[in-house]
């Protein structure tokens, strides 16, 4: 059930422990920005999608409960709407409960660092009170959060658009920002990288981007980037990997295994 580490944290008080949550494994990060190199990776992957098998896996893991500085999680839900970020919580609550009625788990907030903009979200039921129970005072975030902060860093000297492309496992998350208004961020679902274009390409027209000054930005696998690009490239002109943040490489070479939702995370103070 639990990936193998050899991580031995000797003052865990000094450490910040950040952890991906998704239906198939939990991944997470040890540093701690006093020493220069520190960050550590694992991966814990799960019997299955209910929430006993990912409490069995996190308390099989010693790693993941000592009493660290910081806890931060990533919640990844496919099942969330963008709002203003005016908006109360307890409207975004009622409204994404709205949109996903069938959904009987916990709705949460969470904002988009530097955008007018919020994520409601749902999490399967019972999962956001046990990890507010199980780590240290925890902060939550929505898996598309610190991805949409990154894409409003990522400037280009011939546009003001841009598009950022993550590619998972089986599913693709898409960020679109025009000067620092976010346009769009969304996930979407996919089997081959013919599907990928499909979705990246659509999103791309459906908000307008010009396929000849505009970049698009991919990160992610890197066996599907290599399959999907020559299929972008016949559309959008500046199809290119998103600039990895040199800032992590001074938390180690670790760094390059870690999801990227974590790594920019770990950046984030």
């Amino acid at each position: 059930m639990r990936g193998k580490t050899d991580i031995n944290i000797q003052h865990p008080e000094v450490w910040e422990l950040l952890v991906s949550i998704d239906d198939r494994q939990v991944d997470y990060v040890l540093f701690t920005p006093t020493v220069k190199g520190s960050l550590q990776v694992g991966t814990v992957t799960l019997a299955d999608a209910s929430l006993s098998s990912l409490e069995d896996a996190i308390y099989d893991t010693p790693e993941l409960l000592g009493e660290y500085k910081r806890a931060r999680v990533v919640v990844h839900s496919r099942h969330f709407v963008l709002l203003p970020a005016d908006v109360d919580d307890d409207d975004c609550v009622m409204l994404v409960r709205h949109a996903f009625p069938t959904d009987d788990g916990d709705a949460a907030v969470c904002p988009v660092p530097g955008s007018d903009v919020k994520i409601a979200y749902m999490a399967p039921r019972g999962l956001l009170a046990f990890l507010g129970r199980t780590f240290n005072y925890p902060v939550m975030c929505h898996h598309l959060a610190p991805l949409c902060q990154y894409c409003q860093g990522q400037t280009h000297e011939q546009s003001a658009a841009r598009m950022l492309v993550h590619l998972g496992g089986d599913a693709m998350d898409v960020a679109i920002y025009r000067d620092d208004a976010l346009l769009c961020a969304n996930t979407y679902p996919y089997t081959n990288a013919q599907d990928a274009a499909y979705f990246a390409l659509g999103a791309w027209r459906a908000h307008s981007l010009d396929q000849l000054s505009d970049p698009m930005l991919l990160a992610g696998d890197g066996a599907l980037q290599a399959a999907v690009v020559p299929v972008l490239r016949d559309y959008v002109k500046h199809v290119m990997p998103a600039v990895y943040p040199a800032a992590a490489m001074q938390l180690g070479r670790n760094a390059m295994r870690a999801p990227l939702e974590l790594v920019l995370l770990a950046l984030c103070e």
